[in-house]
């Protein structure tokens, strides 16, 4: 299945504001744009990807050129569509918290003595646990399907 989730074409995407024109960037017909993700989930997505990044929650990457669109191909990984999209591994901290606080949204998994199931894109956190992580991928794809019928 080819996942086409780019940060250019999601409606959650805002150009916040563009950066001054200075002499450094007379040349472009527009100065960069900084893009944020306005996803509600985007904030404790990116906290819990990356917790100790010293980049701005939610900052996607600047604009180039004239365009009002991010210069990357693609989304960052802590983009809340792939996790709603695609099974991520995270530690037994990490699922502790999604199932208390219900956030962020998506498929997880947790491996240990047995393997844990996390639906979470409905913000229930239904969980189960499988003796081996190809029963549980199977589970949160078959899961996830039941869902959207």
């Amino acid at each position: 299945m080819n996942s086409d989730i780019r940060c250019a074409t999601c409606p959650a995407m805002k150009m916040t504001g563009r950066a001054r024109f200075t002499g450094n960037n007379s040349h472009m017909a527009l100065p960069r744009g900084d893009c944020f993700c306005n996803h509600p989930d985007a904030h404790s997505a990116f906290e819990m990807v990356c917790p100790r990044s010293p980049r701005m929650a939610r900052f996607i990457g600047y604009t180039k050129g004239s365009s009002d669109k991010p210069n990357i191909k693609t989304a960052p990984k802590w983009c809340p569509r792939k996790m709603m999209a695609k099974p991520m591994e995270i530690s037994k901290i990490q699922a502790l918290q999604v199932i208390e606080t219900r956030k962020p949204r998506g498929l997880f998994f947790v491996v240990g003595q047995v393997v844990t199931g996390i639906d979470n894109r409905t913000g229930d956190a239904w969980t189960e646990d499988f003796t081996t992580k190809r029963e549980c991928l199977k589970w949160l794809k078959d899961y996830s399907r039941e869902g959207d019928a």
